[in-house]
């Protein structure tokens, strides 16, 4: 089963996504990218995950094309705005879901309250990724 997660950046919720899933069950082919990819992965999606004993290495977002030659069981997009405000870019796959969750990198006055708001996210990308995994995934494999 090869999943792709999709957001606009790479450096935090689909990350974060793709390592949540990948505890759940390591034989699944699990991949994230952005569409505007950065520099780095977040520091604090990092700390957050590891809080609940989930690795996320430090590595570097990648851009989405690198991916276009694969296709996938299930594209699953991460980010802001509903399904059908995204521009999902030309990526081969079988199965499209949205989970909508709020970029925690907008508004907020100190490094504190940004980690509250990953860890918020963190919980709310676990509960569905855990029903994702347990309610389709399973039953498919």
């Amino acid at each position: 089963m090869r999943i792709f997660f999709l957001s606009n950046q790479n450096s935090c919720r689909s990350q974060m996504a793709e390592a949540i899933l990948r505890s759940f069950d390591k034989s699944l082919d699990i991949y994230s990218a952005g569409i505007k990819p950065v520099d780095h992965i977040s520091p604090v999606a990092i700390e957050v995950l590891s809080e609940i004993g989930i690795e996320l290495k430090p590595s570097e977002p990648v851009h989405f094309s690198k991916f276009d030659k694969l296709e996938f069981d299930y594209l699953i997009t991460v980010g802001d705005g509903t399904n059908e405000e995204l521009k999902i870019p030309a990526i081969k796959y079988k199965r499209k879901l949205h989970l909508g969750f709020h970029n925690p990198y907008k508004r907020f006055r100190n490094r504190d309250e940004l980690k509250e708001k990953c860890r918020e996210i963190r919980d709310e990308i676990y509960l569905e990724l855990d029903y994702f995994y347990n309610r389709i995934i399973k039953k498919k494999l």
